[in-house]
């Protein structure tokens, strides 16, 4: 009886080393900064939504979460934690979705960046 082995495409095989690709840690992909935006004319300085990836590349250290306003920490992508790019929060609210401890009723953070 001969065993029956698969045969894999280059593609398929490439693709089988290759490790998964990081994964969020929760959905705090985005995050809020305080900065001057908009156009010429008619800039403004004020809270800004962008990606963690994004943020991860200025030279601030204030950054809030976009849906509870509060302060979190930007963490980069770690391959032996299996993680990417994201934002925790700084202290834990139970009232926010983004977070990894969320109760199920939205709600502000108890200090909310303004």
């Amino acid at each position: 009886m001969l065993a029956e082995t698969a045969v894999l495409e280059p593609e398929e095989a490439f693709a089988a080393e290759l490790p998964a690709p990081p994964m969020a840690v929760g959905g705090l992909l985005e995050v809020e900064v305080k900065r001057w935006h908009g156009a010429a004319d008619s800039r403004v300085y004020g809270w800004q939504r962008m990606a963690v990836r994004d943020a991860l590349r200025l030279q601030d250290d204030t950054f809030r979460c976009p849906e509870c306003l509060g302060r979190v920490r930007l963490r980069r992508a770690s391959v032996e934690k299996n993680v990417g790019d994201h934002a925790e929060h700084y202290s834990k609210n139970t009232g926010c979705s983004l977070g990894n401890c969320f109760t199920g009723e939205k709600q502000l953070h108890v200090k909310p960046l303004n």
